[in-house]
């Protein structure tokens, strides 16, 4: 009995330690395997982050034949932390435009343009100055 106790423990005890360091592991990676992992690890909270949208990096085509733009900028939320995402979008962005973006991690769930009086001033200067 106290050997599977034991055994629990370690278990639980790795699968914690793997799941903290998953979100770290994945932090500013845009690839699918980080974006999935972020999306069903429950460490991994969900936040609101600013960016000014950029040149695409990848123009392809969706499963139906539309156009897929991918975008890779650097963003920062509220408190100050820079982190870089990578998203898809069916159409081109204008340039130097604010965006804000919901994600979990690394996992995009959705983004709009917003105006500059609608980004925190603290972000605006973040993003001028880098």
């Amino acid at each position: 009995m106290k050997k599977l106790i034991i055994g629990l423990l370690v278990v639980m005890g790795v699968s914690v330690a793997a799941l903290l360091g998953a979100g770290t592991l994945t932090k500013d990676s845009g690839s699918e395997l980080s974006m999935a992992l972020d999306n069903v690890n429950p460490l991994v909270k969900t936040s609101t982050v600013y960016g000014v949208t950029n040149t695409a990096i990848k123009k392809g085509k969706g499963g139906a034949g539309e156009d897929i733009y991918t975008y890779r900028i650097k963003t920062v939320d509220v408190k100050g932390q820079a982190r870089w995402l990578t998203f898809t979008a069916d159409k081109r962005l204008k340039l130097n435009k604010y965006l804000k973006i919901d994600t979990k991690g690394q996992n995009v769930n959705s983004w709009e343009a917003v105006s500059l009086q609608a980004v925190p001033k603290t972000v605006v200067q973040q993003l001028a100055n880098s």
